[in-house]
Formats: structure tokens, sequence, C-alpha cells
């Protein structure tokens, strides 16, 4: 990773780089703030926050590329493009889509809907410029999201891609400085999401496709119901395995129990209540399940190393 960022930086200087591409558009179906620009020939980043004032509904013809964005805020129909299964995007969760054609796509909005979405696009031209560093490592990968026909995968929930995409947004230099930074943020953006790719190849290859989407199907259920999730036999059941079957692949593929995942994730929830948005431990331990405030201390301090109190007052708040 940290070759194809200093190739790229060293590339940057020997370029002119434009000033922020902010505009404010204000029209009868949105209004908010886009952006845009291409980084490098090849690597574009996309950003928006928007509030569409009325239903409408957008039909673009995209080019060979590869998209990998988030939807930071509000919640997104799904992409539908012809001749494929429509591409559903959850909230704060990667979705990487391979246009190996040049396809037509569309996508509804509904009125008052609020959107703040990032990306960042691949064009062919990009793995042609860094084809000595593509080829080691996880971006041949993503590279063979070029083929021909429509490919998209839904990334695992990940607090690294959502920091890189804010700590992007934030935008905390200007000029050529700027514009380094924001290349440097798009190219690990990318980068962690074909880290995760190739992790989940890996894993198919361990314990073969249907028993990974299974294991898949099983974490999304459970992110779906951190609270009060269904519980271990209602899920074997759910997905058509025994609970043996079912914590051997899970384990497996994520390398913890379910009940492990369950509480990780619980703690990740609580830690975004109580440094994001200033919701008290106690409180905060009850909203994720913990009825007793010391269980959820102790829990949290085993977890992130420090207790829930200290946390707060050292962490940096990210922007909303």
């Amino acid at each position: 990773m940290s070759d194809l960022v200093r190739a790229a930086a060293e590339r940057a200087v020997t370029i002119s780089h434009v000033a922020r591409p902010d505009s404010r558009i204000d029209t009868p179906a949105m209004s908010g703030t886009v952006f845009g620009e291409e980084l490098q020939p090849g690597l574009l980043l996309t950003a928006y926050d928007l509030v569409y004032t009325a239903d409408s509904q957008i039909e673009v013809e995209v080019d060979r590329s590869i998209s990998c964005a988030i939807m930071l805020a509000g919640e997104a129909a799904a992409l539908e493009v012809v001749g494929y299964p429509p591409v559903v995007s959850p909230p704060r969760r990667v979705i990487v889509v391979g246009y190996g054609d040049r396809l037509s796509c569309s996508r509804p909005w509904r009125a008052m809907q609020h959107n703040r979405a990032f990306g960042v696009t691949l064009r062919p031209c990009f793995f042609d410029r860094f084809a000595d560093l593509v080829d080691d490592g996880g971006l041949d990968v993503l590279r063979s999201y070029l083929d021909p026909g429509l490919h998209s995968s839904l990334l695992p929930p990940s607090r690294k891609l959502i920091d890189l995409a804010e700590n992007t947004l934030r935008q905390p230099y200007s000029g050529a400085l700027g514009a380094i930074h924001r290349e440097a943020q798009a190219l690990g953006f990318i980068l962690e999401a074909a880290s995760m790719l190739q992790e989940e190849q890996r894993l198919v290859a361990r314990i073969g496709r249907r028993h990974y989407d299974r294991v898949v199907h099983a974490r999304a259920m459970l992110d779906h119901n951190l609270v009060d999730p269904p519980k271990l036999l209602e899920l074997a059941r759910e997905l058509g395995i025994n609970v043996t079957t079912l914590q051997a692949n899970f384990k497996a593929a994520f390398g913890t129990t379910v009940f492990g995942y369950l509480r990780a994730r619980r703690l990740e929830m609580g830690r975004i209540l109580i440094v994001e948005h200033r919701v008290g431990v106690a409180e905060a331990g009850y909203r994720v399940g913990f009825t007793n405030p010391a269980a959820f201390t102790a829990a949290y301090r085993r977890h992130f190393g420090l207790p829930p109190s200290l946390d707060r007052k050292d962490a940096h708040i990210l922007p909303h």
C-alpha cells in the first residue's frame, strides 16, 4: 500500500491541480453540495450532500469502471442496471460495483430525502499506470471487477473505511497539499476495500462459496438486530444448517464466535454513541444491550484498552 501511495504522490507533484471543485446546486429536484475531482488519470473522487426536493429519477450511462462508494447519511434506493439484478447499498457500508461494459443505470429519489455520500471511481487507465504494483496484492482482485458484465460486492462494516471517507471530506488542507492529501486518502480507501475483497476470496476458498454466503447472511441478520439478536438455533434454522456447522463456519470466516462478534459490534456501537453522540456511559451500555453499567465498562475496557469515560475525553469527534 505504501508503495502505491508514494508513487501516486510523486506523480501528483508534477501536475497542476485546480481549486477544490465544490459546487452548490439548487434545482427543482434537489439542492445541496456536490464535489468531483480527477485526482490522477483514472482516479476520481466524488461526494455529495443533497436534499431531494421532489420525487425524481437519475438515469446515466456508466462507462467501464469500478466504483467504491459509501452512503454516510441517509438511505438510497437500489441501483437499477439494465439487464442485471438491482444493486442494494445499505447505509455506512461500502459497495464495490464493477461496470465491465458501458451500462445503463438509474436510481429513484424521494422528496425530502437527505443523502451524504463519498466514492472513489477507478477507470481502466488507473490499473495501466500502476501495473507493476497492481499485480502484487489485492488490487489485482479489484481489477477483476472490470471483466465484462456487472459485478458487485457489499463489504463488511468497516470503521476504517468510514474514517477514511470522513477524513477526506473534512479537507484539512488547501492547494497542492490538499490535492495530495485527498489522493492519499482516496488511495487508502480503495486499497482497504481491495484488501477486504482479497480476504473474502481467501475465505471462500477455505470454506466454500455456499458456506461463506450463509455466514455472511448470518452476520447481516446479527447486524440488523444487535440489541435483540436471534437465538443461535433460530439463526441456524433460518440458514438451513445445524448449529454446529454455523458455529464452525462463522469462526472460520470471521475469526470469532457468534457471541464474540455480537459483543464486539455492540461495544463498537456503544463507542459511537459515547464518542460521537455524547451519550452517557450507562445509557449507551443500556442501548446496546448491557443492563449492568459496570459490566459494560469492564467489557469496553477489555475491547478498546481504556474505559469509556477516558475515551470520551481523548477522542476526536468526527463531523456529521
